[in-house]
């Protein structure tokens, strides 16, 4: 799994140049009358339209006519920018200044119409630029090329945090470069760069990143100065939702570095279109993570350079407390998703429960992974996986277990566990794991002629009774039809019906309360369709549906 590694490098020097704002203070005559100074501006809000053939002074009568205007102008907390929709700017916006907290500049757009176009030209690295400034929020704009960013917020102060970046309504597309390296290029980056800088407070709610040949589709990379041992600082309070990436050449979502982070309510599909970029890509996924939830996403049609990743999800190294729940996963060239430890770390408490996955490992190079895929190297463990009330259709493009977990070594005495799932698979491979994990209360059902399979400390049991003799595990589980409503379903748009229990499921009530007697673990507040758990501990129905 070394081609697992994340490109840091790249990830982390996504560097541009620094701004310079003259700001004239003042002068002196040096004798005689003191000059009469022009007294200060009361204007707040400045306006561009680029369809008008003479320049103004920035007022909504008189309104600006290029981005070098803006770029000009030093804005001060509490300023506005406002662009004239159904217009078009070409170049780079790159304005100077920082808002404060709770007074932040905001970029918007006036008028009616469609949304404001800005257009990066042939040489414009970038669309929009932010360097080494705090308290912004750009709304409502169309950001259309830069070659090798369409939005691009960094810094490359030592230990000068960014805070309150905030990114809403925006449709980027169309970066003109290509990529050669993961991580070297993306549509909407947020990076910190210098020393001990770090990201806070950032949200991007409402984005559609897309159809481009350049990495990344959104990242938030919120700690700086990779130190290449999990110490440096890190961001916090990330949240990436309501949000849209597709056709980028390597990751859809990703966020690096941080504390509280959340990516939610957002869809991801075919990412990972290089042909070689080197570290494989997945479609939506958190590296060096504490505290972090994925959930209400949709990840599909997601691909792969070799014969690693290209999955949906995915819970990446140097992470603690992550949660990845409520999820629909389908049709990718690899897993549904995985958790991953490496580089002498410990990946601690993550919890995968209430997802739906559905028609994955769709090349066959990549279904030895499985649906779910647990993998550590260079040192790397896993102390406490739980993995509970998740419904799998294992439809693989070659046979292969849904659960693979024997590539990964185990540390600590967290809970470690595969309970309360269903497995609807076509083909005879069930899971493939070690005595490190515990199994209990799950559904097998396949559709194979061949009979089924489960593999567990290497030794292969080709009947539930042989498995659960032989391993001691499953003394609640089922070799049956689970009566799932539309099993094979893999359609896009968050399912509603499908993979709901059919009435006389032996699913129904079948399920445990995993959580009983752990301390700090909870079973969640609702099934994968919306549907409150029961209220007191008992009556859990196996699978993603209550």
């Amino acid at each position: 799994m070394l081609s697992r590694r994340v490109s840091l490098s790249a990830l982390q020097t996504l560097g541009a140049g620094s701004l310079v704002a003259l700001v004239c203070l003042g002068c002196s005559s040096g004798g005689g009358s003191t000059p009469v100074l022009p007294p200060p501006s009361s204007q707040t809000a400045f306006y561009v339209d680029c369809s008008q053939t003479s320049d103004g002074t920035g007022s909504q009568s008189s309104p600006w006519n290029s981005l070098s205007d803006a770029d000009a102008h030093s804005f001060v907390a509490g300023n506005s920018l406002l662009f004239k929709r159904g217009t078009a700017c070409n170049g780079t916006l790159q304005p100077s200044g920082s808002g404060a907290s709770g007074s932040p500049i905001v970029v918007d757009a006036y008028g009616t119409g469609n949304l404001p176009v800005l257009k990066g030209g042939p040489s414009s690295p970038e669309v929009i630029l932010l360097n080494n400034q705090s308290y912004w929020e750009i709304n409502d704009l169309e950001v259309i090329g830069g070659i090798t960013y369409g939005v691009y917020v960094t810094g490359n102060t030592a230990d000068d945090p960014l805070y309150h970046i905030y990114l809403k309504n925006l449709n980027v597309h169309s970066a003109t470069g290509t990529s050669t390296s993961r991580g070297d290029s993306g549509e909407v980056i947020l990076s910190a760069s210098g020393a001990g800088q770090t990201l806070s407070d950032i949200l991007v709610d409402g984005v559609t990143a897309s159809n481009s040949q350049v990495s990344e589709g959104i990242l938030v990379n919120a700690g700086g100065a990779w130190a290449g041992n999990g110490s440096q600082p890190l961001g916090n309070n990330v949240t990436i939702q309501n949000s849209t990436v597709h056709d980028v050449y390597s990751d859809g979502i990703l966020v690096m570095e941080l504390s509280n982070g959340t990516i939610q309510n957002s869809v991801v599909y075919r990412t990972g279109l290089c042909p070689n970029c080197g570290s494989t890509p997945s479609g939506l996924w958190e590296w060096y993570c504490h505290t972090c939830t994925i959930q209400n996403n949709e990840s599909y049609a997601n691909q792969t350079w070799n014969a690693h990743d290209g999955g949906d999800f995915d819970i990446d190294y140097y992470n603690t407390d992550n949660i990845v729940q409520y999820n629909y996963g389908h049709d990718s060239a690899g897993y549904c998703i995985s958790v991953f430890g490496a580089e002498n770390s410990t990946d601690t408490n993550s919890i995968v429960r209430y997802n739906v996955c559905s028609n994955n490992a769709q090349s066959a190079v990549n279904a030895y992974q499985g649906d779910v895929f647990l993998s550590t190297w260079d040192g790397g463990s896993l102390s406490g996986v739980q993995i509970y009330n998740n419904t799998f259709y294992w439809n693989p493009a070659t046979p292969a277990p849904l659960l693979s977990t024997t590539a990964a070594t185990y540390s600590g005495s967290s809970p470690t566990f595969f309970e309360n799932n269903i497995v609807y698979s076509t083909v005879p491979e069930m899971v493939a794991t070690t005595s490190a994990f515990t199994l209990d209360h799950n559904i097998y059902w396949t559709t194979a002629v061949a009979s089924p399979q489960w593999t567990w400390n290497g030794v292969v049991y080709t009947s539930l009774a042989a498995y659960q003799k032989g391993s001691s595990q499953e003394a609640h589980s089922l070799f049956a039809d689970p009566l799932l409503n539309s099993p094979t379903t893999h359609a896009t748009g968050m399912p509603t019906k499908a993979f709901t229990l059919q009435s006389g499921s032996p699913a129904i009530g079948a399920g445990a309360n995993v959580c009983a007697g752990i301390s700090g673990c909870t079973m969640g507040a609702q099934d994968f369709f919306g549907n409150s758990l029961p209220a007191n501990g008992s009556g859990y129905n196996i699978g993603a549906y209550q």
